[in-house]
């Protein structure tokens, strides 16, 4: 049970892996790790914008116009806060 990589380590591995992203380190810092989308990934993500944002409506739509509207600004409200 003992998991010594980092959950996002994994993920960027696995992204990598099918060339959705690239991995470079810094020159100043090698710790300094940057992750870059390459077109592979960008087409893949275009191709989601659809089910994504039926997704989306199908969860929020039964909340209507004026509940959903108090949730967006009770939302902003949370993400503002400092």
């Amino acid at each position: 049970m003992i998991n010594r990589d980092p959950d996002i380590t994994r993920l960027i591995d696995r992204l990598e892996k099918r060339g959705l992203v690239t991995r470079s380190r810094g020159t100043k810092d090698r710790r300094v790790v940057r992750g870059r989308i390459t077109p592979a990934g960008l087409q893949l993500l275009k191709g989601l914008e659809g089910p994504v944002s039926e997704f989306v409506r199908g969860m929020m739509g039964p909340l209507g116009p004026q509940r959903l509207l108090r949730l967006i600004q009770s939302l902003e409200g949370v993400a503002l806060h400092d």
